[in-house]
């Protein structure tokens, strides 16, 4: 079976803190995320799963957790993340998440994190899981995060061909 992807919407934003500093409130990554769901037209219960930018440090993980409660509250969709498995590959980590976000829907499930054993507190409250979890719909919402503070988010729609 073939599968088409559906581009519903995108948002930037960015912290302004410097070329590495980010805050510790999210704003930033929760501005961006936002400013998609305004931009496709949906709510935050319309998303199916997120992946996260997650490059593993705890200042940036732990602020995009606290950017996944602004937006979502206590009802984030399963979250997951790639670069424990790939590494961070910079400019393409944005276009690997895509990719895998959109297999991920087609499969209906959202990859696990292999190496997670314990989470920080920061991030808790945060459906992540070191076993693969269920979509609840056929959107993904990808974060990417860059140097000087920008933030990105697209939301996708895997669409079966037909």
């Amino acid at each position: 079976m073939l599968f088409f992807l559906t581009f519903l919407g995108g948002g930037s934003a960015t912290e302004g803190e410097g070329l590495l500093p980010i805050r510790d409130d999210g704003a930033g990554p929760a501005a961006a995320m936002q400013a998609a769901l305004d931009d496709a037209g949906l709510r935050a219960p319309d998303v199916g799963m997120i992946v996260a930018h997650a490059n593993g440090t705890r200042n940036s993980d732990a602020s995009e957790a606290a950017a996944i409660r602004r937006v979502f509250g206590d009802a984030a969709p399963p979250v997951t993340g790639f670069k424990w498995a790939f590494g961070h590959l910079i400019a393409a980590s944005g276009m690997l998440d895509c990719v895998l976000a959109l297999e991920a829907l087609r499969a209906r499930a959202v990859p696990g994190i292999a190496t997670l054993r314990e989470a920080d507190p920061r991030i808790a409250r945060i459906p992540v899981s070191a076993r693969a979890q269920t979509p609840r719909s056929d959107v993904a919402l990808i974060v990417s995060r860059g140097f000087g503070g920008t933030n990105a988010a697209l939301l996708l729609r895997a669409a079966p061909a037909g």
